[in-house]
C-alpha cells in the first residue's frame, strides 16, 4: 500500500462484474496508515472517526489499485434490548460474554465510487477477516456483529443483501459515561451470527422479538398480480415473488408503525398491493373484495375517511425517504397542475374550472403537485388540492362540513400554493436541487418567479405570444412635436414573440439528443437563444430563450435564467428534467389508480395520493435495483450531457 493524497478522485460506476481488479481489505488499525483511515472517515463519513469504544480493527478497501472505501469493528453496544432478546441470555450471561460481540460502526463508501453490489461485497470480505483479526488481536472469539442503520439518511439496503437480520429499531439513546442521553435519532438494528456454536449455545430467536418484518409478512397472504405494462413501462427485469415480498417489506416498514391497530395496519397492506394489482378499477371496492374479505369494503372506506392515524406524519416521513433515495446536488424541483374530471358535485373542492387532463373548461378537482428528479430518478414530493374562492365561502358551509374541510382554510391561488410547497421542499434540506421547473401556467407570473428560493436556477415554459426583447434596448423619450406632458422612457426597439423567433430562418433548429428514454435516444430540434424578459414594456433581466419543436410540429417555449455564461448545451440539461413530472402523473393515473378514486372527503383524497405516492416511489425502486440490462440502444453510448445528434452518432 501507498496511497498518497490527493487520492484519486474521479468517479468509477459499473457493476461489480465488471471490474477484472480485485477487491482487497487492508487492515490498517496500529499501523501508520490508521491516521490516513482517520482523515478519510472523518471528511466522508457523517459521523466522523471519533466516538469508537474497547477494541477496535480498521480496513481501507481497494478495487485495484483505486481506494473504494473504509469498515471498521469495535466492541459491541453495553445494553441494546431486541439484541438481547434475541439472543435470549439473562443479565449475567450478558455481562460474562459482552466481549464476545462487536459492532460494526463505520462504513463507507466513497462520494464518487458509484458501483452496484461492490458495498454488500466489502461487507461479506470483512466479516470472513475480522473474525480471524479479532480473535488473532484481542485473544477473544467474535460470536456476533451488530449495526445500526441511521433511518434518517440510509435504507440498509447492502445489510439486506449480505443477509443480515433486522431486529427492529432503537429508542433514540446513547450511552455517554454512565448515563444513557437521549439523541432522538432512530436507528434500525441489524445483526450476523459469526459463529455457529455461539448460534447453538444461545439459540437466537426471532420469536422473541416483536418483528415488524414478521408482522408485515403475515399480512401478505397474497402476491399481488403485477400489471405488466408497468414493468416493461419501468424497465424492470426478473422480479421473482420472493424479490418482491422482500423488498416490498422494507418499503414500507417506516409507514406502518404509524398505525396504532393492526387491522389498520392491514389495510394500508392491501391499498397498496391494490394499487400495484392488475386490477382494472382500483378504487376502495374492488380492492376490498380482491385483497381482503367480503364484508371490508365498509371498513376499507372507514380507514380512508374517518380513521385517526397520522397521514400528515407518514407524507413527512415519506418525503424524508424520497429525498434520501433520490436527492442530488444538480437535481430540478417540478411543479405542475394535475386535474381530476368528476361528474357529481359532492366531492371537495369540485368545480367546473378548466381541466388539464380533458384541455377544456369542465366539471373537475383541480390540484398542484410538486415533484422532483435528478440523476437518480424521478418521483412527486407534495400535493395541495385547490380550493376555488366560491368553496371557501358561506355559501359552499355546508358542503365543507360533509367534506371535512379544515376550518379556517384560507383561499390560495394555484401559484401561491406551489411557491409555498417549492419553499417548504427547499427549507427541509431533503431535496438538494439546482433548477426548478414549471410550465407556462406558473412561468408566466413574474412575481412567483421572483419568490423563488434564492440560489436556484428556473426552467419555466411561457405561451407562444409571449414577448421578449432580442437584445438589451436602450430606455429613450421619443421626440414629438406636441406640447403638454413628456413622455416617459420607452424601449428604443420592440419586443417579438417568442413564436416569432422560432419562425426566424437566421436561427437555425438544431438537431439534438437530449438524454436516453425507454424507446432509445429522445432526438428533438431546438433552439437557445439569448433574450431579455419584457416587465411592464420594459426590459428586464438576461434570460435564455429554449424552443422544442414536437412531432406535431407544435412547439413548447420556456425561459432560463441560468448565467448568460453558460452554453446553449447548459440550457439543453434542465429541458429533458422538466418533463418528468408529466411521467410520474402518467405512471400514477395509468398504472396504480391515481385518478380511480371515489372518495368525497378532504382527508379521504389527501390520504388516497399519498398511498398513490408511496407506491409509485416503490416502483422507483425496482426501477434502481432490477433495471433491464443498462447497455444503451442505439448507435451510441448514453449522453451524460444533452448532444448533438451528429456528434452521438
Amino acid at each position: 500500500m501507498n496511497w498518497e493524497e490527493p487520492y484519486d478522485r474521479t468517479v468509477l460506476e459499473g457493476n461489480l462484474g465488471d471490474f477484472d481488479q480485485p477487491l482487497t481489505l487492508h487492515k490498517v488499525d496500529e499501523t501508520r496508515w490508521e491516521r490516513f483511515w482517520d482523515r478519510l472517515v472523518q471528511e466522508h463519513h457523517y459521523l466522523g472517526y471519533e466516538g469508537q469504544f474497547g477494541g477496535r480493527i480498521k480496513y481501507l478497501a481497494t478495487l485495484g489499485s483505486r481506494l473504494v472505501g473504509a469498515i471498521s469493528f469495535c466492541s459491541g453496544a453495553y445494553k441494546l434490548g431486541p439484541r438481547d432478546r434475541f439472543i435470549g441470555w439473562d443479565e449475567k450471561t450478558r455481562l460474562a460474554n459482552l466481549q464476545h460481540l462487536l459492532n460494526n460502526n463505520r462504513f463507507l463508501i466513497l462520494p464518487w465510487i458509484r458501483i452496484r453490489n461492490l458495498a454488500s461485497h466489502i461487507l461479506g470480505t470483512s466479516l470472513k477477516l475480522v473474525r480471524e483479526d479479532w480473535l488473532r488481536q484481542y485473544e477473544v472469539e467474535p460470536w456476533l456483529v451488530e449495526t445500526f442503520v441511521d433511518r434518517s439518511m440510509y435504507e440498509g439496503t447492502c445489510y439486506v443483501a449480505s443477509n443480515w437480520t433486522y431486529l427492529g429499531v432503537t429508542k433514540g439513546f446513547g450511552k455517554i459515561g454512565q448515563d444513557f442521553v437521549y439523541h432522538g435519532r432512530e436507528k434500525d438494528i441489524y445483526v450476523y451470527v459469526l459463529n455457529r456454536r455461539f448460534d447453538k449455545f444461545f439459540r437466537p430467536s426471532l420469536d422473541r422479538l416483536p418483528n415488524e418484518t414478521e408482522e408485515i409478512l403475515k399480512m401478505m397472504d397474497c402476491v399481488p398480480k403485477w400489471h405488466q405494462g408497468i414493468l416493461s413501462e419501468i424497465g424492470v427485469a426478473d422480479l421473482s415473488p420472493n424479490d418482491f415480498k422482500d423488498l416490498f417489506v422494507e418499503h414500507v416498514r417506516p409507514y406502518v408503525r404509524y398505525f396504532t391497530r393492526k387491522e389498520h395496519q392491514t389495510n394500508f397492506m392491501a391499498i397498496l398491493i391494490g394499487l400495484m394489482s392488475d386490477l382494472e378499477r382500483k378504487s376502495l371496492e374492488p380492492i376490498a373484495l380482491s385483497y381482503l374479505k367480503v364484508g371490508n369494503v365498509r371498513n376499507l372506506a372507514f380507514f380512508m375517511t374517518d380513521s385517526g392515524f397520522d397521514h400528515e406524519g407518514m407524507l413527512g416521513a415519506y418525503q424524508k425517504e424520497l429525498g434520501r433515495f433520490l436527492s442530488a446536488p444538480n437535481g430540478m424541483i417540478t411543479g405542475d397542475g394535475c386535474d381530476f374530471p368528476k361528474k357529481g358535485k359532492n366531492s371537495v373542492g369540485v368545480a367546473r374550472q378548466y381541466c388539464g387532463a380533458l384541455g377544456k373548461v369542465d366539471n373537475c378537482q383541480a390540484s398542484v403537485m410538486l415533484g422532483y428528479t435528478g440523476p437518480r430518478g424521478y418521483g412527486l414530493i407534495d400535493y395541495e388540492l385547490y380550493m376555488s374562492e366560491n368553496w371557501l365561502g358561506a355559501d359552499y358551509e355546508a358542503q365543507r362540513k360533509r367534506c371535512k374541510v379544515p376550518e379556517g382554510l384560507e383561499f390560495k391561488t394555484k401559484n401561491q400554493l406551489l411557491s409555498e410547497m417549492i419553499r417548504k421542499a427547499v427549507d427541509s434540506g431533503d431535496f438538494k436541487a439546482k433548477y426548478v421547473g414549471v410550465d407556462s401556467f406558473f412561468g408566466r407570473d413574474h412575481a412567483f418567479l421572483d419568490a423563488l428560493p434564492e440560489g436556484l436556477i428556473y426552467f419555466a415554459g411561457v405561451p407562444s405570444d409571449q414577448n421578449v426583447f432580442l437584445g438589451r434596448p436602450d430606455m429613450i423619450v421619443q421626440e414629438h412635436d406636441c406640447g403638454g406632458r413628456q413622455p416617459s422612457p420607452g424601449p428604443s426597439f420592440p419586443p417579438v414573440k417568442v413564436s416569432d423567433i422560432a419562425q426566424n430562418s437566421s436561427i437555425p433548429w438544431e438537431e439534438m439528443v437530449l438524454g436516453m428514454g425507454a424507446k432509445g435516444p429522445i432526438i428533438v430540434n431546438d433552439k437557445c437563444v439569448k433574450v431579455v424578459e419584457v416587465r411592464a414594456g420594459k426590459p428586464g433581466k438576461d434570460v435564455w430563450l429554449y424552443m422544442r419543436q414536437n412531432e406535431d410540429g407544435s412547439i413548447k417555449y420556456a425561459l432560463c435564467d441560468e448565467s448568460m455564461d453558460a452554453s446553449p448545451i447548459d440550457i439543453r440539461a434542465p429541458a429533458l428534467m422538466r418533463w418528468s413530472i408529466k411521467q410520474c402523473f402518467h405512471e400514477c393515473k395509468d398504472y396504480l389508480g391515481m385518478d380511480h378514486y371515489e372518495l368525497r372527503s378532504w382527508i379521504g383524497w389527501r390520504r388516497h395520493m399519498l398511498l398513490v405516492f408511496i407506491a409509485h416511489s416503490f416502483l422507483n425502486k425496482l426501477r434502481r435495483l432490477f433495471s433491464l440490462k443498462e447497455d444503451t440502444p442505439g448507435p451510441g453510448p448514453f449522453p451524460r450531457r444533452p448532444v448533438s445528434l451528429k456528434e452521438y452518432r
